[in-house]
């Protein structure tokens, strides 16, 4: 009998154990690991610029909701006794009241939001959008009654126009 030659490659040569060794293991751990730490950086920048556009829509829609109920009522909204009427608009994050127990007012995701109305009939409006989240550097935007949203940005005597 004559063994080809594939057979007795087979049966002469020792069985190769299954798996990875250690060295193999840590290589990958170690790849992971660096391309997680490039990733970061890139990840809170895109979550920073998601919620400072978060807020700049909102204020938008905030600043639109109190035209409309000034062509309404011929006045905005005084302050947190009508505020409830504007709890309607798309902005508003409803479930952050409930996330921040402790502190009261009305949150887009991301910031805490403060209604300046002052008189009974006020015949003008600033809202004011601050961050909740820090370290993060986000910006502080505000909108006054002539609708166009700010901010204070580095220099802080100039305001830049955002919207």
């Amino acid at each position: 009998m004559t063994d080809t030659r594939d057979e007795m490659e087979t049966r002469g040569s020792p069985k190769k154990p299954a798996g990875y060794t250690l060295l193999e293991i840590m290589l990958a751990v170690g790849m992971v690991a660096i391309l997680a730490t490039l990733a970061m950086p890139n990840f809170q920048n895109a979550r920073r610029n998601a919620l400072e556009t978060n807020a700049l829509q909102g204020l938008k829609e905030l600043s639109e909701a109190e035209e409309l109920y000034y062509d309404a009522f011929s006045y905005y909204t005084s302050g947190h006794d009508q505020w409830h009427d504007l709890r309607k608009v798309d902005a508003i994050d409803h479930k952050a009241y409930g996330r921040l127990t402790g502190r009261r007012g009305q949150y887009i995701k991301g910031y805490s939001i403060q209604l300046i109305n002052l008189g009974q009939y006020p015949q003008n409006y600033s809202i004011i959008a601050w961050p909740l989240e820090r370290g993060m550097e986000l910006k502080t935007f505000y909108v006054i009654g002539d609708g166009i949203i700010r901010d204070y940005g580095e220099n802080k005597e100039k305001p830049i126009t955002i919207y």
